[in-house]
């Protein structure tokens, strides 16, 4: 006969109470609630916030009871409580499930939606980071809407889906920054046109517009500038930016009246010029009257002698002087014997 002292039997006494208590507490005691009375202590848990106790329960539900009526709802609460211990995508899963289990239940409306959100709600705040899955939020709250216009729950789908897509044109937008700051403006241009064209109901929609006329500026590409700069003020007049697209627009008027002048193109530098003069809104600074002389000499260049005269007094008269005044004074004896000379040529027509 094996003699046991009582040192050797204590442990074992221990591992038999433990196990006995195992036995007797823990899940399995579950075994002896109904589907109602699990569902009743889910929905205790779930109010109190306690959504990993709540979880216990409405799992139980769902494997152990899914004949019964009370299942779709354990189901939508189960996703319920992930969501609400923000295990995002665990929730996103089992909300699926509803979705495809049940799809009679008088829950899977909410729960598709609640399915978009756990996709929002699983992405990054910042921009910065990966945005993968906002992409597929917006699809998923895009066709929520389309499916389920009366909801009281698209309003909300709308919300979400404008702050999901700001943010990924904020995204779109830094990185078009990024470029301009390095001189890359044709790399810029590609990211601020995808926020115009995808992100056109959000704030960085005129920032870009905006930034796609200045890169084309910094380009050179200044008949182009004039367009995008004219574009925008047309399409956000009350934008805060309007006044320096306003005054980007002017520079960039100049600068193609220069490229006329040494062109050749006489008339139309002058007509620019005239257009700076007119849409400048600091009458006192250097190209300001640059453009009011050039202006003159283009219509001397011309040929256009009475405009050219009448321009360079004008000039004349409205600065102090300058390095550009003897110039005007010249002109305008040159252009005085120009005129004296036509006059003593001048031939009557005898016809």
């Amino acid at each position: 006969m094996i003699n046991y002292s009582k040192f050797t039997l204590l442990p074992i006494l221990a591992i038999l109470f433990s196990l006995m208590l195992s036995d007797c507490g823990g899940k399995k005691t579950f075994s002896h609630l109904t589907a109602r009375q699990l569902y009743q202590k889910g929905i205790e848990f779930y109010e109190k916030e306690k959504y990993t106790e709540a979880v216990e329960y409405f799992q139980l539900i769902v494997y152990n009871h899914p004949g019964e009526a009370i299942v779709d709802t354990a189901q939508y609460y189960l996703a319920l409580s992930y969501f609400g211990n923000k295990e995002y995508a665990l929730a996103q899963v089992e909300f699926n499930r509803l979705i495809v289990n049940y799809p009679s239940s008088a829950y899977v409306v909410n729960a598709q939606f609640m399915k978009a959100v756990c996709y929002f709600e699983g992405t990054p705040r910042n921009y910065g980071l990966d945005q993968t899955d906002l992409f597929e939020a917006i699809k998923l709250f895009e066709d929520f809407i389309i499916d389920h216009p009366e909801s009281d729950l698209a309003a909300d789908a709308r919300k979400y889906s404008l702050i999901a897509r700001t943010r990924l044109a904020h995204k779109y937008y830094e990185s078009g920054i990024v470029y301009m700051r390095i001189n890359a403006f044709t790399a810029a241009k590609k990211y601020f046109q995808i926020v115009i064209d995808d992100y056109t109901d959000t704030e960085y929609a005129p920032k870009a517009a905006f930034n796609i006329a200045e890169a084309e500026l910094s380009l050179k590409n200044y008949e182009e500038a004039i367009r995008q700069f004219d574009n925008f003020t047309l399409v956000f007049p009350d934008h805060e930016w309007a006044d320096k697209a306003v005054q980007k627009r002017a520079e960039a008027t100049f600068k193609v009246g220069e490229m006329k002048l040494v062109r050749g193109e006489f008339a139309a530098a002058r007509e620019l010029f005239d257009e700076y003069v007119k849409r400048c809104p600091e009458t006192d600074n250097f190209k300001y009257k640059r453009a009011f002389f050039l202006s003159a000499e283009a219509s001397y260049l011309e040929k256009d002698y009475s405009l050219a005269r009448d321009k360079f007094q004008s000039y004349i008269n409205n600065f102090t002087r300058n390095s550009r005044t003897r110039k005007a004074e010249k002109y305008l004896e040159e252009i005085e014997k120009i005129i004296n000379r036509e006059t003593a040529n001048y031939v009557p027509d005898k016809s």
